[in-house]
């Protein structure tokens, strides 16, 4: 551990020196959340620490080592815990904590929420919170997770408009890492993929000057790695997605380490992707972060789709609507119905017959009948005949609407 600090998630650097002074004198939350940067102690004996900092802190808590204790929880995928610890203490009478300690229960709330498929209570909470106007050191994580939980829920609009109201620029923000990778996460919900990478990037590179080793403070380079994927800049994407899962088996949280599979299956796309999605299903379940875990199952089923298993794929995307039906999160459910329309055209393209595939596909690059007749040394009726068991079969009306359910190429 270092001799000073110089930077705790919602603490900035200047209070981070002043209040908490050197390592010796340091509370037991920032002792936890200094290793929990680290990712390199037992994440057991930090849970621990962190239990005993918010038993200590039950009476009268300091804010700050409340903040850093439940923090570390929540990175150690104990969210249920540090819910229950703000339940307990946001139940009693208001005028029981102060207004800081509000700020700190209720922001860990609002996250816990988000991570565990309930964007809208996040929203809900975080909203007036930023309203009534929140400390300096939490602001930028309080527009962080409001942006993201925003995302969620499909309103990129309002995570938009909250950012030109909120912030003049990135930099200025305490843990401007986390607001980066929230405007990431936004840039890539608006379709500006090379924007969103390299806010990811630059996210990344912050939080690396800062000596933050640890993916469940930012996972940083699984995100990259995934809009790396769409970019096709797969050697960068399989870079991003074998590091951070090095990092996160170090760290051993069942969430980290899923997170990273995600990015590592879909980066390679080789033989064993399927498998390496499946096992990212099993530790995000284990961690119940629904969100993450949604987005997985989609790309599962979309790689089950790939390989011909069709009862599997209908499996992984029905699992993912659910989820995303309780959540609300209208991207996930686009996402879904995209991967169960591919799957029913590919169905009924596998019912036409070799000439009809090669009528239809004839057709669908503007050919006449009488043009398809010529080419195949077929009657002008023959033609006729086929095209209408392709549009039944399609469950389509004619030939301009074949576009929408077949590819040209694959019509060859």
């Amino acid at each position: 551990m270092t001799d000073r600090v110089d930077y705790l998630s919602g603490v900035g650097k200047t209070e981070a020196r002043v209040r908490f002074g050197d390592a010796d004198t340091l509370c037991g939350g920032v002792q936890s959340m200094l290793f929990v940067h680290c990712g390199v102690l037992d994440r057991e004996t930090i849970v621990r620490r962190s239990e005993m900092v918010l038993d200590a802190e039950s009476g009268d808590p300091d804010a700050g080592c409340l903040w850093l204790a439940l923090l570390a929880l929540i990175y150690a995928d104990r969210s249920p815990e540090a819910a229950a610890y703000c339940t307990r203490l946001l139940s009693a009478e208001r005028g029981e904590i102060s207004a800081r300690v509000f700020e700190v229960l209720t922001l860990i709330r609002a996250r816990v929420d988000a991570q565990s498929g309930r964007p809208a209570a996040a929203v809900q909470a975080l909203g007036p919170l930023l309203r009534r106007g929140v400390s300096p050191a939490l602001r930028g994580m309080a527009i962080a997770w409001l942006v993201e939980a925003l995302v969620q829920l499909g309103d990129a609009r309002a995570a938009r408009c909250l950012f030109e109201d909120r912030m003049s620029s990135v930099e200025s923000l305490p843990d401007h890492a986390h607001v980066l990778a929230a405007r990431g996460a936004l840039h890539r919900a608006e379709g500006e993929l090379e924007r969103s990478l390299a806010d990811y990037l630059a996210s990344g590179k912050v939080l690396t000057s800062l000596h933050v080793a640890n993916p469940a403070i930012v996972p940083w380079r699984s995100r990259a790695a995934l809009v790396a994927v769409l970019l096709d800049r797969c050697d960068l994407a399989a870079a991003l997605a074998d590091d951070e899962l090095a990092a996160a088996r170090r760290w051993g949280a069942p969430g980290a380490v899923g997170r990273a599979l995600h990015a590592v299956g879909m980066a390679r796309r080789d033989g064993r992707s399927v498998a390496v999605l499946e096992r990212a299903v099993e530790l995000l379940e284990l961690a119940d972060a629904r969100y993450e875990l949604m987005g997985t199952l989609c790309d599962l089923g979309q790689l089950h789709a790939l390989e011909g298993d069709v009862e599997s794929s209908r499996g992984a995307v029905a699992a993912a609507t659910e989820l995303a039906a309780a959540a609300g999160s209208r991207p996930v459910l686009q996402r879904a119905d995209s991967v169960l329309g591919a799957l029913d055209n590919q169905h009924r393209e596998t019912r036409l017959t070799r000439q009809e595939r090669k009528i239809a596909g004839l057709a669908l690059r503007g050919r006449s009948n009488k043009d398809i007749a010529e080419e195949l040394f077929l009657t002008v009726r023959t033609v006729e005949f086929h095209l209408s068991n392709v549009y039944r079969k399609l469950g389509i009306s004619g030939r301009r609407q074949l576009s929408g359910v077949l590819n040209a190429r694959d019509c060859a």
